[in-house]
């Protein structure tokens, strides 16, 4: 009974762990392919925000934000018409806003290489020229929070706070 009941646990802890797998895989795709990518332009709704979505399979990403310089927005996945994970999150420049452009385009190129483990935002640094983006965070993608920052010239320009996880059923 022992080695079955322990079977069972690793084949439900495996089955979990090829599912965030799947999730983060298809987290770095949709994120290349919505506000990330060089080419996509949000949907623009009634009530002002701005909104992207991709889906692939039985996945559907949604990104809704409002604001433009300063947004304040959530990420969402769906797996089967169920929610499976969600971010929100608040940021934007803080000054220089004649250097928006050139900073939003720079996070850009930061978004489309997250690390696998962690594809909810970019890579832990990231330098460019004057350009340097540093993503600190705490927890995976079950249960997370974070902040990412763009320097120019080693002054702060722009900030990011995040948090989200998994949700969890009764």
């Amino acid at each position: 009974m022992f080695l079955q009941d322990s079977l069972i646990r690793l084949n439900q802890i495996f089955t979990m762990e090829n599912r965030y797998l799947a999730l983060r895989k298809f987290l770095k795709k949709a994120k290349r392919k919505t506000f990330a990518s060089r080419v996509s332009i949000p949907k623009l709704n009634s009530d002002g925000s701005k909104e992207y979505r991709y889906s692939e399979g039985d996945f559907v990403y949604l990104d809704r934000y409002y604001g433009s310089l300063v947004d304040t927005g959530q990420e969402q996945v769906w797996h089967n018409q169920n929610l499976l994970w969600s971010m929100s999150y608040r940021g934007g420049m803080l000054c220089e806003e004649h250097l928006s452009r050139k900073c939003f385009s720079f996070l850009k190129k930061c978004l489309r290489t997250p690390p696998l483990e962690f594809p909810i935002r970019g890579p832990n640094e990231y330098e460019e020229g004057e350009f340097k983006y540093k993503n600190n965070y705490d927890g995976d993608i079950t249960d997370f929070v974070g902040e990412e920052e763009i320097f120019f010239n080693g002054k702060k320009v722009y900030f990011r706070n995040y948090l989200g996880g998994i949700g969890k059923r009764k």
